[in-house]
């Protein structure tokens, strides 16, 4: 996931109202993630979700997403919000609808229930002529790190612990071949808790979908049952969730999104100096990748 692009929020406003003729006013910065979301008020007067990227790659892998988030959409059922692109010279704007619900507090069957049901309908979804990026994307996070996150010098950096860590990653990720990696699945890339928004019992929307993209849908079950761990969730809710993720997983496609999920995990913390979300990582680490 690439940073934020180099523009301010008044001025995307201002250039997206002169790009489509249409008044768009910002709001705030949403909180949470580096994909620079921001709360916009459209032409109607109504919320949206507005991002925005300048880099040829970023501007290129939006698109990209936009494509399969609606594909998820229309054919699949999620709940994530419609999406639409505008162009603005060398900028490319994200428009999304702003949905309801929060993020939950604990993780219950009737939720876990809800996503599962996602989860089946997007197996498969790939189409023939869609970029398969997953293979290579998933092996260069493992062995040199990726763009904006999963970086490996700030755990080379920090302790002997992490440095352990990202060593033994970096070894493992060199053995790994792109054939380990086929599938037509639709992948979310960051389906965590923070990214369900609910209300009551019910999932209302999955969001930040900038990067969705062609791969292995059980490696969002991974994640999805590793970020759980620092949530409160129902009994029996944990076991669940671990067991539907690794249940059709081979060994090296287990160990590999483990591996890119604790570089992701301790990374993050690392930057925003969370000793003791580092420290949790580190010990999740310890008990569940052996490579």
């Amino acid at each position: 996931m690439s940073p934020p692009a180099e523009i301010d929020a008044q001025s995307a406003a201002s250039i997206l109202s002169e790009v489509t003729g249409s008044e768009f006013r910002h709001v705030r910065a949403l909180a949470g993630g580096e994909t620079g979301a921001h709360q916009f008020l459209g032409p109607d007067g109504r919320p949206i979700v507005v991002k925005w990227d300048t880099t040829p790659r970023g501007r290129s892998l939006r698109g990209e997403a936009v494509i399969l988030s609606e594909r998820l959409r229309l054919q699949a059922g999620w709940p994530v919000p419609p999406e639409l692109v505008i162009d603005a010279d060398d900028i490319r704007f994200v428009i999304q609808a702003f949905m309801p619900g929060s993020p939950p507090t604990r993780i219950d069957h009737e939720l876990v229930d809800q996503l599962l049901a996602l989860h089946a309908r997007r197996l498969g979804l790939a189409e023939p002529q869609d970029p398969v990026r997953w293979p290579t994307h998933l092996i260069t996070t493992l062995t040199t790190g990726g763009n904006g996150y999963c970086l490996h010098a700030s755990l080379r950096s920090y302790d002997d612990r992490t440095r352990s860590l990202i060593e033994r990653v970096e070894a493992f990720g060199r053995s790994l071949s792109v054939d380990d990696f086929v599938s037509q699945d639709v992948v979310h890339w960051d389906l965590h808790p923070g990214n369900l928004l609910v209300e009551g019992n019910h999932l209302e929307a999955v969001i930040d979908t900038d990067f969705v993209l062609v791969g292995d849908a059980n490696f969002d079950l991974v994640m999805l049952a590793l970020t759980c761990l620092r949530l409160e969730c129902s009994p029996g809710v944990s076991s669940r969730l671990f067991d539907e993720a690794f249940e059709h997983l081979d060994e090296v496609r287990a160990k590999a999104y483990l591996a890119h999920l604790f570089v992701r995990l301790v990374d993050w913390p690392i930057r925003r100096d969370s000793r003791v979300d580092v420290d949790f990582w580190l010990d999740q680490a310890d008990r569940l990748l052996t490579i």
